[in-house]
């Protein structure tokens, strides 16, 4: 009896191995024929106020180029928080909003409180402005520093520093882009 049911055993183990060893995807050696090899392209930030690799900067820094927020669908300042960790953002009563990176910024409702988080548009401090309703339009970079800026940025960076960066016109063209959306109407009657 005892026979038996280690045969049994013997029987099921080897009918699993071999279902297992069937089931399972062949591995295969990669064709090694592009010769060429992979390589990241380089960001280049503005957040110690020289252009610098982002592999270089010893600041917690979110960069997105005007690629990165079209493929990733930021479309504005509230958009932020879908790819910035620890960042959040709540709307307030009339233009009032609050930013916060990492927990600090300003839950005040009166136009007198100071935010917690610095915006810099273009490297020019903005103390009143409706960024965060205006749709990212015509920009080149967006970069977001996290935790206190106050040595580089002055005062309300404390939670952080939020810098969208325009394109500069040049003395023979304007850059810019321009979209275009058709629509038919059809009236159909019954």
């Amino acid at each position: 009896m005892r026979n038996n049911r280690h045969s049994k055993c013997v029987w099921l183990a080897g009918a699993s191995a071999l279902v297992f060893g069937l089931a399972a995807p062949a591995a295969m050696a990669q064709d090694d024929s592009d010769e060429s090899p992979r390589t990241l392209s380089t960001v280049t930030v503005t957040t110690q106020k020289t252009e610098e690799s982002i592999q270089d900067v010893p600041i917690a820094v979110s960069a997105f180029d005007e690629d990165a927020l079209n493929r990733l669908q930021l479309a504005g300042g509230p958009d932020l928080v879908k790819s910035i960790p620890n960042v959040s953002f709540t709307k307030g009563n009339f233009t009032s909003f609050n930013f916060k990176i990492r927990g600090i910024g300003a839950d005040v409702v009166a136009q007198s409180g100071d935010a917690g988080v610095g915006i810099h548009q273009n490297d020019i401090p903005l103390t009143a402005n409706r960024l965060f309703e205006a749709e990212f339009y015509d920009v080149e970079r967006v970069e977001v520093l996290r935790g206190p800026q106050g040595t580089l940025y002055g005062r309300n960076a404390t939670g952080g520093c939020v810098q969208p960066d325009y394109r500069q016109a040049g003395a023979r063209r304007v850059p810019g882009r321009c979209r275009a959306d058709l629509w038919q109407l059809q009236h159909l009657q019954g």
